[in-house]
């Protein structure tokens, strides 16, 4: 008994010195600074096209500063479904399934940036517009995987924008770090609403193109050709919906500004990288064509600007970009790995200025199954068009012809041109 006694004694005793050799350590190691993901805040917009930004007085101020303004960026595929879907996966629509608004459900939300974010521990929610014809047949309770909180359009009453923001607000001061929102305004969708505080306030609205009913589209495709010219009366009717939307514009700029106040009051605006696009672009008339999901620039381009933490001054990025690149460079920025290939690289060497070289060739899209289906390239300068049902082609020097009033496809003095970008556009189809 006293030899275990005294056992016991040399074990406690070497315990006990190990111990203090322990915490001696621990004593003097490093403190080492706990890791924590950043947040992000997405803030989409329904319809806008570039022309419309004059009304965003409070963006373009550049909020807090460290922004960069996108001069030329593109949707890839300019229709609402289509376009949502790629901005969540990082992939063409053509890779995605879902070319056509009708076809939401064919999205496959399992392996989605809201997933892969919601995987890392981030707090995730979705205000507004998801995907057209949600809920499909999943019925109506049906929450996407990924999504923490999930507030779709159809479960908010009525189509009143502060209320959007007010749950954006309510989403950011009841979270804790890290947090993904996704604030999908239906603004300023057909038909617009104008707010009460801005019914009687001047906007700014802005002119008719120089392509804005076009007298002669003898050189435009089959599609453009059977488009009458607009008369006065739907030109009187669209200028009054353009008033309008322009009003319900300042309202989503007040809901921007919002978010950025509030972030700063929680002390999370320099932890927090804010981008700011629409799903595509819009068509007031050009071409005489009002709509979107179309290959002419009014449709395809469209606003994005982002607030990059950290940036010594704001400054205007020209380099061609798309859609495509959103989801990789919010993985890239929280430190997560995709769960899909990303089809094209990522923004963050763009936002940091650290890019040495920059592939521009951009691939348009339009799936359907009509005449107006097509394959382009939308390269620095240049815009060439494949469509796929009719074998026309489109070509338009947008150094010299912004408004693609002057189609130069199938030209002598421009067939080197059309060659180069016909095998530039097969590369970025894979072919």
């Amino acid at each position: 008994m006293r030899k275990l006694t005294k056992k016991l004694k040399i074990f406690f005793f070497l315990m006990v010195v190990i111990s203090l050799i322990f915490l001696l350590k621990l004593k003097n190691a490093p403190i080492r600074a706990q890791v924590s993901h950043p947040n992000i805040v997405v803030i989409m917009t329904d319809d806008q096209d570039t022309d419309s930004m004059p009304a965003m007085r409070k963006l373009l101020s550049y909020p807090e500063g460290s922004w960069i303004n996108f001069k030329n960026a593109f949707a890839n595929d300019s229709i609402c479904c289509p376009a949502r879907s790629t901005v969540l996966s990082g992939q063409y629509s053509h890779t995605t399934g879902v070319t056509g608004n009708n076809q939401g459900a064919a999205f496959k939300d399992g392996n989605t940036l809201p997933v892969w974010l919601d995987n890392a521990g981030y707090r995730t929610g979705l205000i507004g517009k998801y995907l057209n014809g949600y809920p499909w047949t999943k019925g109506t309770g049906y929450v996407p995987p990924g999504w923490d909180y999930f507030k779709e359009s159809k479960t908010i009453s009525g189509k009143n924008t502060d209320t959007y923001s007010d749950l954006a607000v309510d989403f950011v001061n009841t979270s804790t770090t890290p947090f993904f929102l996704y604030l999908a305004y239906n603004a300023p969708h057909y038909p617009a609403t104008v707010p009460t505080r801005y019914a009687n306030t001047d906007v700014y609205v802005p002119p008719h193109s120089p392509n804005f009913n076009e007298a002669d589209v003898s050189d435009k495709p089959k599609w453009v050709k059977k488009l009458p010219l607009l008369t006065s009366t739907n030109i009187q009717t669209w200028d009054k919906e353009r008033v309008a939307s322009q009003k319900e514009i300042m309202a989503i700029d007040d809901g921007v500004q919002r978010v950025v106040d509030t972030l700063k009051a929680k002390g999370q605006l320099d932890n927090t990288m804010i981008i700011f696009l629409a799903d595509h672009g819009y068509s007031w008339g050009s071409h005489r064509y009002y709509h979107k999901h179309c290959e002419f620039e009014e449709c395809s381009r469209m606003p994005l600007l982002i607030r990059y933490p950290g940036l010594t001054a704001n400054r205007d990025e020209t380099r061609l970009v798309s859609n495509v690149s959103i989801a990789g460079a919010i993985a890239e920025y929280a430190g997560v790995t995709p769960g899909l290939t990303q089809e094209t690289n990522s923004l963050i060497p763009l936002l940091t200025n650290t890019a040495t070289s920059w592939n521009e060739d951009l691939l348009l899209e339009y799936n359907g199954t009509g005449s107006r289906s097509f394959w382009g390239i939308r390269a620095p300068g240049w815009k060439y068009i494949e469509y796929t049902k009719t074998g026309e082609k489109g070509l338009y020097d947008l150094t010299n012809d912004p408004y693609e009033l002057e189609n130069r496809a199938n030209q002598s003095a421009y067939t080197t041109t059309q060659a180069d970008l016909a095998s530039r556009l097969r590369t970025l189809r894979g072919l």
